[in-house]
Parts: structure tokens; C-alpha cells; sequence
């Protein structure tokens, strides 16, 4: 009788145990899948979030370009200058896109070669691309794919940096 009164409190433990471990793993599911739902997705391109602070990392995540899809990533920022003719010729570049936006950085792409990879970036100042204050950098930017049938995603830089991130972003020009 005593051996009874030892082993149920025992079971009643690793009961417990169980359901404890099984719902932490319920929980971590749904954080995954709520994570996910904020990603913004064009095919298998997609971006983090749909606004950025001054200072934060772009991550370019691409899985499953399909073997056939070859082409360039192109991130346009804000600017208030004309875009050059010669992006008028380009596949899903929209008259908005040459009107307002100027090109920042082409990330190349081959679905023969690589159908997932991952890259990042940070917009910063650059004297030699004219790229000199926050209002170079602040406003809607657009990733154009270049040589697909993928829609453009947008995203917004905010003028305001993140909580930890001490830099003044003063102007260099």
C-alpha cells in the first residue's frame, strides 16, 4: 500500500511535466506563425515588416525561386529627382517608381544557380551616391524584381532611429 501512495504522486508529476512541455511548444507554434504573418511577400521574396527605423537592417529573405526565374532585387528609395530613361525599359517598374524613387542597391538573383538565400542590408549616408541627410533615406522605398512577373514591395524608413541605437544621423554633405 505504501509503494501506491510513493508512485502516485510521482505519475501525478510527470503528467504535469507533459502537459507543461506539450503547451510551452503550443505557444512557441503560434509566436512562429504570428512572426510570420508580418513578413511582407512577393513569390518567394519577402521583407520583415512594413516600416523600418533610421539605422535598422533590411533582410532580404528569398526561398523557392522557381529554376526558370532569373533577375535583379532593385531597392529604390525617395527622391525627389527624375529617374534616368534608361529604367523606363525595365520589367515592373511602374511610372510612379521613375518619377519618385532612385535606384539604391540590385541584388542579383538565378534560380539555376541558388533558389534560397538571404541578404541584408543598412541604408546609410554615401557622399558618392549623393546620399547625404535623413531625407535622403527617410519615405516609401520599393524592391522592384527585375525579370519576373512579382509585384514591387514597399516599405516605409521612418525619420526617427530605434530606442538603442544612440547615432544623431547628422548630415556629411
Amino acid at each position: 500500500m505504501s509503494y501506491l501512495k510513493a508512485i502516485i504522486p510521482i505519475i501525478i508529476v510527470i503528467i504535469i511535466g507533459i502537459a507543461i512541455v506539450f503547451n510551452s511548444g503550443q505557444e512557441n507554434i503560434e509566436e512562429e506563425i504570428v512572426e510570420k504573418k508580418q513578413w511582407i511577400t512577393s513569390g518567394p521574396f519577402s521583407i520583415e515588416k512594413h516600416q523600418y527605423y533610421l539605422g535598422e537592417k533590411i533582410f532580404l529573405t528569398v526561398s523557392g525561386i522557381p529554376i526558370s526565374v532569373s533577375g535583379e532585387a532593385v531597392f529604390f528609395r525617395p527622391s525627389e529627382k527624375l529617374i534616368p530613361q534608361e529604367f523606363e525599359n525595365m520589367e515592373g517598374v511602374t511610372k510612379d517608381i521613375i518619377q519618385t524613387k532612385e535606384k539604391y542597391l540590385g541584388i542579383q538573383f538565378d534560380g539555376k544557380s541558388k533558389e534560397n538565400f538571404n541578404r541584408y542590408f543598412e541604408p546609410r549616408f554615401n557622399e558618392f551616391k549623393n546620399i547625404c541627410s535623413t531625407s535622403d533615406l527617410v519615405g516609401i522605398w520599393a524592391i522592384v524584381f527585375q525579370g519576373t512577373d512579382y509585384e514591387p514591395i514597399y516599405f516605409e524608413i521612418l525619420n526617427q532611429t530605434a530606442s538603442w541605437d544612440d547615432r544623431t544621423f547628422e548630415p556629411i554633405c
